[in-house]
């Protein structure tokens, strides 16, 4: 038996997605946000996470209560992090509606 283990841009992409989804709720969390309230996430627009963003806005949307999961050039708002995604830095920010 053999075990494929080619990683291909749809793992890839959903595997950033899944680490977007920790990363929002950890922030979530810092700020103090209760489990219910919902939030908007705005994420850099960067090349190496665009793809993973716009195939899977919808799920780490409805994984973290983010009522908009946008990329963006730049921020309309205060809060922005700095967060590292497969060891490129990159900028979000995580706000209540």
């Amino acid at each position: 038996m053999a075990l494929d283990i080619t990683v291909t841009d749809e793992l890839r992409y959903e595997g950033i997605a899944r680490e977007f989804v920790n990363r929002i709720q950890n922030i979530r969390k810092e700020n103090g946000y209760n489990v219910t309230d919902k939030i908007t996430v705005q994420i850099e627009d960067l090349e190496f996470v665009r793809e993973a963003i716009k195939k899977y806005a919808s799920y780490i949307g409805s994984q973290t209560l983010a009522t908009s999961v946008t990329l963006v050039k730049t921020f309309d708002r205060k809060n922005v992090r700095e967060i590292d995604i497969d060891d490129n830095i990159l900028k979000i920010s995580v706000g209540k509606v």
